[in-house]
């Protein structure tokens, strides 16, 4: 046939010659595996940084709706003064979501984080004399922090100083003179549990086995018969020696609850 690209009879060594030929095509345009692993690492951090851009710029609008939010109460609230002369009960601002400051704002707003409300105070505790809102900008270089008068350090004088950024009128806003009457309050600071007190008698050896001080919910109620002066007392009476641990000891000597 005319244009027939194969030969009438194929033989063997034509194969052969063919697959070699397939082969060598392979070997020359394909990838190694160490080329194929490097597309794949550069792909890797690829994500990672568009991932981390991507976290940012989301960071970013949050920290503007905050200050968007922020700023339309300034303006609800100056518009309820101008018809009032006072400024508006700001325990409001817990029913984030909600229509108590119409026709003055549609609608009280919440964090876009976590849908909780800001942090208002009044001033000497009379919202006539003035008012003070807090949230927490998430970009701590955030230049508007210092150019309210707070600190991305130390916040804006309150409690919970991730509170860094916020709007106030009658006094400055790291005035100590704000009294809190909206929005989460702050955790309380967790105080370090005491040292004990090394006394005589104080050390017990404990149902597993380990030589206890007494503070360390081994008291005597927990079953341990004895009680010794010092540690070393108790880890030599609990039988073993300087070339041994607490974990074998006898069991023994172990005491029971």
């Amino acid at each position: 046939m005319k244009g027939e690209i194969y030969p009438k009879t194929m033989s063997f060594s034509w194969l052969k010659k063919q697959k070699k030929t397939i082969q060598n095509g392979f070997d020359t345009q394909g990838m190694s595996l160490i080329e194929i692993l490097i597309v794949v690492a550069i792909l890797a951090i690829l994500g990672v940084l568009m991932l981390g851009s991507f976290n940012r710029q989301i960071s970013k609008a949050k920290d503007a709706q905050r200050k968007d939010d922020l700023e339309d109460l300034r303006v609800a609230f100056e518009d309820y003064y101008n018809d009032n002369q006072c400024y508006p009960d700001l325990e409001m601002l817990d029913n984030c979501g909600g229509t108590d400051l119409q026709p003055y704002l549609n609608e009280i707003p919440c964090d876009p984080q976590d849908q909780l409300s800001y942090v208002g105070f009044s001033l000497y505790g009379d919202f006539c004399d003035g008012y003070r809102v807090l949230t927490q900008i998430a970009n701590i270089q955030d230049p508007g922090i210092e150019d309210v008068g707070c600190s991305a350090v130390t916040g804006c004088g309150y409690a919970d100083v991730s509170y860094n950024y916020g709007i106030a009128m009658g006094d400055i806003i790291t005035s100590p003179l704000w009294d809190q009457v909206a929005g989460p309050t702050p955790a309380p600071t967790a105080t370090a549990a005491p040292t004990p007190t090394l006394e005589p008698g104080a050390w017990v050896i404990s149902p597993d086995g380990a030589c206890y001080h007494y503070t360390f919910d081994y008291l005597p109620t927990a079953g341990c018969p004895d009680t010794y002066i010092s540690y070393d007392e108790c880890f030599a009476v609990s039988g073993c020696t300087n070339s041994c641990t607490e974990d074998d000891v006898p069991l023994v000597l172990r005491c029971e609850r």
